[in-house]
């Protein structure tokens, strides 16, 4: 059992924890046999609170003089020597409890089996075990690491410890029937062993938040003499958890806050996920997060739906490392997107997009590569346009002048070919009234008369 003073913390109820979850299976009145009370936190809570009778079990004798202030009676001795049973055998309980004490015993179901023997008929076990299978201990182990702490999942005084088929099969080797099972959570890196859910290489961080019962720190039970003492069975333990999740949040004109937002966990994790909200008035932008941590997303649409008619949302900034149309990649843990409305109000909002959640290591690299590819292509775009320019120098500028020198000849030669023809409709008018000149000479008698003297003429001629 326990035996330090490491133990002697203030009792705790307004969070949960052990010992919140089973006080509040205890009913007023109880008579109450506690192991290991420490310094009688939860004893004076029982007896001042609850008006219990509590009877005590200590190993370590300091401790064990402070909480007998609140008990009918004390043992202070080692639980594995029974001398508690000698002094108790005679007294039926209502509960008793084993508050993290079962991990410090050599033979844990020996002593529960002796206990059970002093419950009432109706009475109840509860007990609380740290859980050996939270992330944290299998991310050290991973890492070739399993070093005790002071206190914790690796108290450094535990010799027994459990998971949850190994506690589930304790109970039945004990002839204990588990009426309720509750637990307490605790995400690796708030425990007290330093690792996080990225220590490991190679298995993204994903699968650790997904594990089943990977984040239960305690187990916490309350187990029955038999079958029939259970009246109804309860299972309050979380198998697993939905990792991820979109956030959606307002800008009513004072920038984003905590207080303004929505929240949705995304169950599935591959398919298109599709998302709509309605936006209140006053709203003045809207800012995306579309995952609680690094990935690459596809954006399909952001839209706003009225009387079936879509309207884009206005891109005004995002956090990604790397952009290329609707494909975008985020490396920060927080990744999001502002945008805005041309429309005056956002109205019905519709939202669909794809993610790949990817540790941000490998995430960082890959947009690292795809920028290095950017850069190849900004810089072939910038020796394709200074191509262009000197193209445009040295070929098409002297070519376009040329053009231009040939079109201003073809005019002129035009030009000339319009006045050359001109003059020919002016010769053959001037011409035609010759033809009509002459015709008209011809026949007239001037001519006719003279005729017998242009015979004479045209003899001498050949005279």
């Amino acid at each position: 059992m326990i035996s330090e003073s490491k133990y002697d913390f203030d009792l705790d109820l307004n969070n949960t924890n052990s010992l919140s979850l089973m006080i509040g299976q205890i009913r007023r009145g109880s008579t109450v046999l506690e192991f290991g009370p420490a310094n009688g936190r939860m004893t004076r809570y029982l007896k001042e609170a609850l008006d219990c009778s509590v009877y005590l079990v200590e190993i370590d004798e300091e401790a064990g003089k402070q909480a007998a202030q609140y008990g009918e009676d004390i043992v202070i001795d080692d639980a594995e020597t029974y001398s508690w049973y000698e002094r108790y055998e005679n007294i039926r309980f209502d509960y008793i409890t084993f508050a993290d004490v079962l991990e410090h015993l050599r033979d844990p179901e020996k002593l529960l089996k002796k206990a059970k023997s002093l419950l009432k008929q109706n009475g109840s076990i509860l007990l609380s075990v740290p859980n050996l299978a939270h992330n944290s201990v299998a991310i050290s182990l991973l890492n070739n690491e399993f070093e005790y702490t002071n206190t914790g999942l690796l108290d450094n005084t535990h010799i027994h410890f459990f998971t949850k088929n190994s506690l589930d099969h304790t109970m039945e080797r004990c002839g204990l029937i588990v009426a309720k099972r509750f637990a307490t959570y605790a995400p690796a890196g708030t425990t007290e062993i330093p690792v996080t859910n990225t220590s490991v290489a190679g298995i993204d961080e994903s699968y650790w938040k997904s594990r089943p019962l990977g984040e239960v720190y305690q187990y916490v039970y309350e187990a029955k003499k038999g079958f029939e003492f259970v009246t109804e069975t309860e299972n309050y333990l979380h198998a697993g958890t939905y990792p991820y999740y979109f956030q959606l949040f307002f800008d009513y004109g004072e920038g984003f806050s905590e207080e303004n937002n929505k929240t949705v966990q995304i169950k599935v994790h591959d398919g298109i996920q599709k998302i709509e909200f309605d936006i209140p008035n006053e709203v003045k932008a809207v800012r995306v997060d579309p995952l609680n941590g690094a990935c690459m997303m596809e954006l399909k649409t952001i839209c706003q739906v009225e009387k079936n008619e879509k309207k884009q949302l206005k891109l005004q900034y995002t956090n990604a490392c790397y952009q290329d149309e609707d494909k975008y990649i985020f490396t920060t843990e927080d990744p999001n997107m502002i945008f805005v409305t041309e429309e005056g109000e956002f109205g019905h909002i519709r939202l669909e997009f794809r993610f790949v959640t990817i540790d941000a290591i490998k995430v960082k690299a890959i947009a690292e590569y795809f920028e290095s590819v950017r850069r190849e292509l900004v810089d072939y775009r910038k020796k394709m346009e200074e191509e262009k320019e000197r193209f445009l120098r040295e070929v098409y500028e002297p070519c376009k002048q040329e053009n231009e020198q040939i079109k201003r000849q073809l005019y002129e030669m035009k030009a000339d070919t319009n006045r050359t023809r001109q003059q020919l409709q002016e010769s053959h008018i001037q011409i035609g009234e010759y033809a009509q000149t002459v015709d008209i000479l011809t026949g007239s008698t001037s001519w006719r008369m003279t005729s017998p003297i242009r015979k004479i003429g045209d003899l001498l001629k050949r005279i």
